[in-house]
């Protein structure tokens, strides 16, 4: 459903763009190869961004692991999110890694990347709240971002609330019902252990204020990257514009519709980018030139995960649920 999603999606948008134009914007762009080069390069600080958020992520529940290793998993951790069909299946790959050879960590392992998406997504909403009253013109007079900033408002709430909810209180002291759960239920055990790993991060407030810190290098970097694909398209939208729309993107494009998101990224980007003047042709190659920069360090991270299992160690196998060995259900 998610392959048929993504190709109906492609042909709505394709249908409406003058493929001739397409490849005239195209073969212009080739001659800014230094943008091109940048772009890339400002990828790639994104994602080791991210993966240093991570680093710090899973300090907090005593697995320390060197930056390099960090950044190695996290880029084999794209290369399953790019070129395997499920919606998490980087995510499970990053888990284990981690974990291996840290027998009584699973669950505090696969509990790192909760929190890792979880702070790098509440970063980027605080940062698209943030950036839609800096440009509160281009959100008012346009009838897509308008409503895509009121989504991302409403994300905002939600998420705060649910801070609230989860860290007020520890739920299963506070609360009978979730005592009874965890005395007179299988999953009980395990559904408290796994609160107990989140509600660790309530009493390291520097980690988390460093961990959104990286989640803001983060994103500005791939907005950098975003803005250096522009400037090879010769886009006029100065570099604001993109820092107030790329990241909504990203935070839409978090939802797994389609396999890598294709077909959503480009609407997307034809969507809002249209409200600073960018033409389609130009929206849905700047589109795919960001999906490029993404696919060609997910390239990398399998190049590295064939170095990984070049020694038989590594090796992937066929992944085990992280929780299962330990709750034994």
């Amino acid at each position: 459903m998610r392959i048929i999603l993504c190709g109906g999606l492609l042909f709505y948008l394709f249908k409406q763009v003058d493929v001739t134009s397409l490849c005239e914007v195209f073969v212009k762009a080739r001659s800014h190869w230094l943008w091109l080069a940048c772009g890339i390069a400002m990828t790639f600080l994104g994602l080791a961004a991210g993966a240093l958020r991570w680093k710090r992520i899973l300090e907090v529940q005593g697995i320390p692991i060197p930056a390099r290793r960090v950044i190695q998993i996290f880029l084999v951790g794209q290369f399953f999110n790019a070129f395997m069909l499920g919606a998490c299946g980087g995510d499970v790959v990053r888990a284990y890694y981690a974990a291996k050879g840290r027998k009584g960590k699973r669950t505090e392992t696969a509990i790192t990347i909760v929190m890792d998406l979880a702070i790098g997504l509440f970063s980027m909403i605080l940062f698209c709240c943030l950036m839609i009253f800096v440009r509160i013109n281009v959100f008012l007079d346009n009838e897509g971002p308008r409503d895509t900033g009121f989504l991302m408002l409403a994300f905002l709430a939600v998420s705060v609330a649910g801070i609230f909810i989860a860290f007020r209180h520890n739920l299963f002291e506070r609360f009978q019902f979730f005592r009874w759960l965890e005395n007179n239920t299988k999953i009980g055990p395990l559904l408290r252990r796994i609160y107990e790993a989140v509600y660790i991060y309530r009493h390291h407030h520097r980690l988390i204020l460093v961990a959104v810190v990286f989640s803001l290098f983060s994103m500005a970097f791939l907005t950098l990257a975003c803005w250096s694909f522009g400037q090879a398209l010769e886009l006029q939208a100065p570099v604001v514009d993109y820092f107030a729309l790329f990241p909504i993107i990203s935070v839409l494009m978090a939802v797994p519709l389609t396999p890598g998101s294709l077909g959503v990224r480009e609407n997307l980007f034809v969507s809002l980018f249209a409200s600073v003047f960018v033409d389609k042709p130009h929206a849905l190659l700047l589109s795919l030139l960001v999906y490029g920069g993404g696919v060609f360090w997910s390239l990398a991270g399998g190049i590295v995960y064939l170095t990984m299992g070049a020694a038989g160690e590594d090796k992937l196998p066929e992944m085990p649920d992280p929780w299962q060995e330990e709750s034994g259900i």
